[in-house]
């Protein structure tokens, strides 16, 4: 047992030595591969050292020669600033007086390049700004062609502005499509196509169509066009087109009405029954007067018409006592009453009532607008607006349906007034003949007893 244990421990060692010395062999290996890679890298850095050394020696040698450039064009510098000075004072001599009126010459040029961008010649003359933006920008000192044109376009521009021009041009429409009309200048005042008038809007730098038109501008327009007369009216905004433009701020009258709201539409509908029924009243009372007229003109007794109608009345009752006859008159003339009579209060009524709902309307209108106030408080006037027109509006509308329908009122009841007159006049009439005839007949009775 022992010989065994010996024999495996030798082996154990013998295994163990051969291991021990393959290790030392790869350290070694190792060993000496690193000394050969250390060795190549300090070969390396000592090249890379020349190199930066020689690298380092001629960005010195250029810094030195920068530097004496830099002295070179410092001094280089100052000469010229020098010499620039120099000049400057010889320029400044010789300019003197020109020299302000180069500065004005600049400030005419901006002033002009503003005025034809709002001026309508340029949708003929196109561009004219390019060149006074150039010079009036420019540091250098204008020449005499160039002012030369500065004043040739400013007499452009007056020989423009006392012409009547017509030529095409972009319009665009209210909807914004553009399209290319004959259009027709007036100075620089108003434009027109051959159905209405147009505006310039500098902004856009095209003529536009305005939202509404000038009242005649139509017949206007018409003349000029087919007119063979050297002179022609016509109509001019003074304003550039300013006026034509607030046209649409301008309310109509339908605006007007609208502006109203629901009493305003109350007060108008009362005011056209009112007046429709007046007509057909008053022709209504036309008739009669003719019949009355008629009827006194005949002997034979017309029940369609109301003096007939008494006479009739009188026919039947002239055989009674006078004091029957009175009677029975006056009730036939009451009855007649009501129907010429009837519906005079009502429009008495109506206007008497236009002023209180123009009123009411007032109310409504003030109470509106002091929400307004009270939820936006007073910085937007526009906020106000539709209250204070309503508070207007309908007081105006009140008034305007009340003082005809007053003068209506009195012609009407004039009318009727008059046929009532008629109406008792003949009754008493009747009456004081027949009053007569028996005070005749009484007589010759006492005469015969």
């Amino acid at each position: 047992m022992k010989n065994i244990l010996i024999v495996l421990s030798l082996m154990m060692l013998t295994l163990h030595a051969s291991q021990l010395d393959t290790l030392v062999s790869e350290v070694n290996a190792d060993t000496a591969t690193q000394i050969k890679l250390d060795t190549l890298r300090e070969n390396n850095f000592f090249k890379d050292l020349k190199k930066s050394q020689k690298l380092l020696k001629d960005i010195k040698h250029a810094l030195v020669v920068e530097k004496q450039k830099t002295q070179r064009l410092k001094s280089e510098f100052q000469k010229n600033k020098t010499i620039i000075a120099k000049h400057n004072k010889e320029l400044e001599k010789n300019t003197g007086a020109l020299k302000n009126l180069f500065a004005i010459s600049q400030q005419e040029s901006r002033d002009l390049s503003s005025l034809l961008q709002a001026s309508m010649t340029s949708t003929k003359l196109k561009n004219r700004e390019v060149f006074l933006d150039e010079f009036s920008t420019s540091h250098a000192v204008p020449s005499i062609d160039e002012l030369r044109k500065l004043w040739k376009l400013y007499l452009q521009e007056i020989v423009e502005s006392g012409k009547i021009d017509t030529y095409e041009a972009q319009v665009v429409d209210i909807q914004g499509v553009q399209k290319r009309l004959k259009i027709t200048r007036v100075g620089l005042f108003s434009a027109f196509d051959a159905n209405e008038f147009i505006r310039y809007d500098d902004s856009l730098g095209e003529f536009v169509k305005i939202m509404r038109q000038p009242s005649g501008s139509s017949s206007l327009i018409a003349d000029y066009y087919t007119t063979t007369n050297e002179i022609t009216p016509m109509m001019i905004d003074p304003t550039k087109g300013v006026l034509f433009h607030m046209l649409k701020e301008k309310a109509t009258i339908k605006d007007r009405v609208n502006q109203g709201g629901v009493i305003g539409y109350i007060i108008l509908l009362l005011g056209i029954l009112t007046l429709l029924y007046a007509i057909f009243k008053y022709s209504k009372l036309m008739n009669t007067n003719i019949k009355i007229n008629k009827q006194m003109q005949s002997s034979d007794v017309d029940g369609t018409n109301p003096l007939g109608r008494i006479l009739a009345s009188f026919e039947k009752h002239k055989d009674k006592d006078i004091d029957t006859i009175e009677s029975k008159m006056d009730t036939a003339i009451l009855k007649e009453l009501p129907e010429i009579q009837s519906g005079l209060p009502m429009m008495k009524l109506v206007a008497a009532v236009a002023p209180l709902l123009g009123l009411l309307g007032t109310v409504t209108g003030m109470i509106e607008t002091f929400q307004s106030i009270t939820l936006f408080g007073t910085g937007d006037p526009k906020l106000m607006a539709g209250g204070i027109s309503q508070a207007l509006m309908t007081t105006v509308l009140g008034l305007v349906v009340a003082i005809p329908i007053l003068f209506i009122y009195n012609i009407v009841h004039a009318k009727s007034k008059k046929i009532i007159e008629i109406l008792t006049q003949q009754s008493s009439v009747l009456v004081a003949k027949q009053l007569e005839m028996l005070s005749v007949g009484s007589d010759e009775y006492r005469k015969n007893i």
